[in-house]
C-alpha cells in the first residue's frame, strides 16, 4: 500500500512523502494494528509517523531532525494526491 502524505511546514514550504511497505511495517509493529485496519484506526500521529519515516527513507541516510523536533515544524497534513482520481467503479 502506497499512501502519499503532504506535509506543509511552518515556513510555508510543502513536501509529499509516500508511505510504502517499510513504513507500514514499522507502523504495524508500533501500533499493533494491521494495514487493513488503517482506514479506521489511523490518526494524525500515525500520519506524522509514516511521513517522517518515509522522509528518512527518501533522503537516503542524510541527517534529519529528531522526530519530536520535526513534528514541531509541521503546520498541516494532507493525505492522498492533490488531484485524486476516481477509482470507484460505481462513480
Amino acid at each position: 500500500m502506497k499512501l502519499p502524505i503532504t506535509i506543509e511546514y511552518m515556513d510555508g514550504s510543502q513536501q509529499t512523502y509516500t508511505a510504502q511497505p517499510p513504513e507500514w511495517a514499522k507502523w504495524e509493529k508500533l501500533t499493533g494494528h494491521i494495514i487493513s485496519q488503517a482506514q479506521e484506526k489511523i490518526g494524525i500521529a500515525d500520519l506524522l509517523f509514516l511521513a517522517y519515516h518515509a522522509m528518512k527513507r527518501e533522503i537516503a541516510g542524510k541527517p534529519v531532525k529528531p522526530y519530536e523536533t520535526w513534528c514541531e515544524t509541521v503546520a498541516e497534513v494532507t493525505v492522498g494526491d492533490n488531484n485524486p482520481k476516481v477509482t470507484n467503479p460505481e462513480a
